[in-house]
């Protein structure tokens, strides 16, 4: 009785999006929801681009969630997502919490998906899936920031797990993707994490730089911690962040987004307003 009545209180979370151009400006079009993945209404700071604020599960997320994001953003259409506060997931016996991300971006289209840090508590068990689909002249911007354990509290990631992957594709062919088991032992690894709580991936679709620009990235590094630029293939950027802090990450992948905004979507850069709180 008493593990059923747990059971019960798993959230199965669906939120489907579609994104349509108008005449002046890109429209928010809901299309389904189920559960308490939602968004508040969208904000228009630079009048063509979609400001929309994504929100978790208030409690957070433990083991047996699912949530389930779906974007497809239309031609031509322009949208920044984020997230009001950092997305927490909390320890679990046995269940995985599930959470998978799709967007589809146009042909065109502009998608920037900038949410705050993700916050594993020790014992908890995750895994994230993240799939893009490109069409010719779309542009992307996504970030994932990670965080094991709670470090200012001295509150450290001794159990528990994360399967995180990510795939890029253009025109449905795979450009791009990785996968990433992360447990106590990698964290602790000085082949792995090296002891550090906190990484970061920043992936850019839509522009090839020139070298000197690339090096000029690359010679750019956080205040503390580890990073690193690499161009793999053709018109897709990644920048990474190992190290100790949220804090430092946030600085460096929005310093990188200020500069790179203005090359890839052909606009400066505007801070969602829900950043300066």
């Amino acid at each position: 009785m008493g593990e059923a009545a747990f059971e019960s209180q798993n959230w199965e979370a669906l939120l489907k999006l579609e994104l349509r151009r108008g005449q002046d400006r890109t429209h928010l079009l809901p299309l389904k929801r189920h559960g308490p993945l939602t968004v508040q209404r969208p904000f228009y700071p630079e009048q063509d681009c979609c400001h929309v604020y994504l929100l978790h599960p208030p409690g957070g997320v433990v083991g047996g969630d699912r949530l389930d994001l779906q974007v497809s953003c239309k031609d031509d259409t322009r949208a920044l997502f984020t997230t009001p506060g950092a997305g927490k997931f909390y320890f679990s016996a046995a269940e995985t919490a599930h959470v998978t991300q799709q967007f589809k971006v146009g042909s065109g289209a502009q998608l920037e998906f900038l949410p705050q840090e993700s916050i594993y508590f020790p014992g908890a068990r995750v895994r994230c899936k993240t799939s893009i689909d490109v069409q010719t002249g779309g542009g992307v911007m996504l970030w994932e920031k990670h965080c094991f354990g709670r470090p200012a509290n001295n509150e450290f990631f001794a159990t528990g797990q994360l399967h995180s992957q990510i795939e890029l594709r253009s025109e449905e062919r795979l450009l791009f993707t990785e996968t990433q088991r992360i447990d106590a032992d990698e964290l602790q690894r000085t082949s792995g994490l090296r002891k550090c709580p906190v990484i970061g991936s920043f992936l850019v679709y839509g522009i090839e730089l020139e070298q000197t620009m690339l090096r000029d990235l690359q010679a750019s590094s956080p205040i503390d911690g580890l990073a690193g630029i690499t161009q793999p293939q053709p018109h897709l950027l990644i920048a990474r962040y190992l190290g100790n802090s949220t804090r430092d990450v946030d600085a460096y992948f929005v310093g990188l987004w200020e500069l790179l905004r203005p090359l890839v979507l052909q606009r400066e850069a505007s801070h969602p307003r829900i950043w300066k709180t």
